[in-house]
């Protein structure tokens, strides 16, 4: 009896099921529903709108003897230079047609291009440069003085072209023209002066302490072709309001509220702008480097095999998803992962515990007296792996690392005592040599020239506040200082990331990322990087739709 009804509850069930699919899962029945639910709409880029950015207000218009940072970025829509970095941190042409030494000499010739203009429609010429870097030199607080540092003099030999005179000729010669070139005929009628311009935008209006509105630059020509071998076109977004913000911290608050369209932040802790609905955030690889410096008159630190084992030791893939979100590239020498010059073919040191006592091991460290700190002797005297570790006390990033490099290193038998300093009192401890090993930071040059913190030569009067001496590395930072093929330029490079992999002049740890966080309403093909954050922005549009 129970197995009847039993079989007959199956037999309606099965019916039902069978109904079910007959009646509600046709093809024709469900794609309609499904094709409306993931239609993706590809919008076009449209000419027009509007798009708001910040800035601190400069206390002049003059990208040249401006101390903001925030303005320098923005300047880079009003004046264009001689030469620029592109995404690759590799040189390219845009005011300059031609660049060179003359062969044998340390004369460097420069000829402009032909069709440029300023926004008045009056040529950019010889005198314009001569002028732009007249306003250099004059200035005791340009952010541009060290490009002058090897120029011994420098005159226009006609409108277009002109010689600068180099106390020898030298890799970084081109490096120092990336400079904004001004109008003469605007700044040298005197300070506060709204001024034509160069770039992809010019200046429409200016109301001191509230804003100044940009319009696109019919002007503007671009001599470059982009990465992909494009033509580079107008901007599509026609207007740019430039909002002035009091100070730093006041440009989060400005963005969180809508007052800006755009915000360019170093800090870790940009996903939390991901929250926003509206928004989107565009990542590139910083100048910022973190590594540990390591004072090399320290015995311990003398011996390559125990830097080898720090490297080995320190988890840098922990650190960096712990403590940064994951927002940093991890490398093994100062050479940004962006850069033509970076070399990435097998080299990674790996976080190994194993390979970090197995290398302290063959230093000759063991733990003697069952202490749980390694030493060994040398000529007659012990050597602990005991050191201070300073870094400074501002920076909570590394104060929290600070804690997690000591337990590492403690796993495989040193001893580290943490020393927090004040930034003033780090630097002094640098300055003065009195450290063991900091915890800090360089935003390095786009030249990428490494010699000012690890040649010989800096140890005395320079930066190399390490005492970090060895001459084949000497050798390699002289022939990258002095080469001028590009060709040959790479291959020196190549050896001195080797370099910095076999001899650890320093614990290399990572590369910090930034990003642009921008409004929804902005499309189109974002990629900004360290050098110009309005990468590309010829090819963003606003939203017709708004969002």
């Amino acid at each position: 009896m129970i197995r009847n009804i039993l079989r007959k509850f199956l037999c309606m069930l099965l019916a039902a099921m069978l109904v079910f699919s007959a009646t509600s899962c046709t093809k024709e029945d469900i794609e309609p529903e499904d094709e409306s639910k993931i239609t993706v709409v590809d919008e076009k880029p449209t000419l027009g709108g509007t798009m708001i950015i910040g800035t601190i207000e400069p206390k002049e218009l003059n990208p040249l003897t401006s101390d903001s940072k925030s303005f320098a970025d923005i300047s880079c829509l009003l004046f264009e230079r001689l030469l620029e970095y592109d995404e690759k941190l590799k040189i390219k042409p845009v005011l300059a047609q031609s660049w060179d030494f003359i062969e044998g000499t340390s004369e460097y010739r420069i000829k402009l291009r032909d069709d440029i203009y300023w926004s008045d429609n009056q040529p950019i010429t010889a005198k314009d440069v001569i002028y732009s870097l007249d306003t250099i030199k004059a200035s005791a607080a340009s952010i541009y003085k060290s490009n002058l540092e090897h120029i011994y003099s420098y005159k226009a030999i006609d409108t277009k072209n002109i010689s600068i005179i180099f106390d020898q000729p030298f890799t970084y010669a081109v490096d120092m023209l990336t400079i904004p070139i001004i109008p003469e005929h605007s700044f040298g009628k005197g300070t506060g002066i709204v001024p034509v311009s160069s770039g992809a935008y010019k200046i429409s209006q200016y109301s001191r302490l509230k804003h100044m509105e940009l319009e696109q630059n019919d002007k503007w020509v671009k001599l470059s072709k982009n990465s992909n071998g494009e033509a580079i076109s107008n901007p599509y977004i026609q207007n740019l309001k430039v909002m002035f913000v009091n100070d730093v911290e006041a440009f989060s608050t400005a963005f969180q509220t809508k007052e800006l369209d755009i915000l360019n932040t170093l800090s870790y802790d940009w996903e939390k702008y991901r929250e926003l609905k509206d928004v989107s955030a565009y990542e590139y690889i910083s100048m910022y480097y973190d590594f540990i410096g390591l004072n090399h008159n320290n015995p311990i630190f003398a011996d390559k095999n125990v830097r080898k084992a720090m490297l080995h030791a320190i988890n840098r893939r922990v650190l960096v998803d712990k403590y940064l979100l994951g927002n940093a590239v991890i490398v093994d020498a100062p050479i940004n992962p962006s850069s033509w010059l970076y070399d990435k073919a097998g080299r990674s040191i790996m976080h190994s515990k194993t390979d970090a006592e197995r290398l302290l091991k063959e230093a000759g460290f063991s733990d003697t007296n069952g202490d749980k700190i390694l030493e060994r002797n040398v000529d007659g005297a012990t050597q602990t792996l005991k050191f201070t570790l300073t870094t400074n006390s501002e920076n909570e990033f590394r104060k929290k690392a600070a804690e997690d490099i000591k337990k590492y290193l403690e796993e495989i038998g040193f001893s580290v005592n943490i020393r927090y300093f004040t930034y003033a009192d780090t630097k002094l401890a640098l300055e003065s040599k009195q450290f063991d090993a900091v915890l800090t930071g360089y935003n390095l040059a786009f030249t990428q020239d490494l010699s000012f913190a690890f040649h010989s030569t800096q140890i005395a009067l320079g930066k190399n506040y390490y005492s970090y001496s060895n001459t084949d590395f000497d050798d390699l930072l002289y022939q990258a200082h002095t080469v001028t093929d590009d060709n040959r330029r790479k291959e020196i490079y190549q050896k001195i990331q080797d370099g910095f992999v076999e001899e650890v002049p320093c614990i290399s740890l990572f590369f910090r990322e930034g990003a642009i966080v921008v409004r929804n309403k902005v499309k189109g093909d974002i990629q900004p990087d360290s050098f110009n954050q309005f990468r590309n922005i010829n090819k963003w549009f606003i939203s017709k739709q708004g969002k």
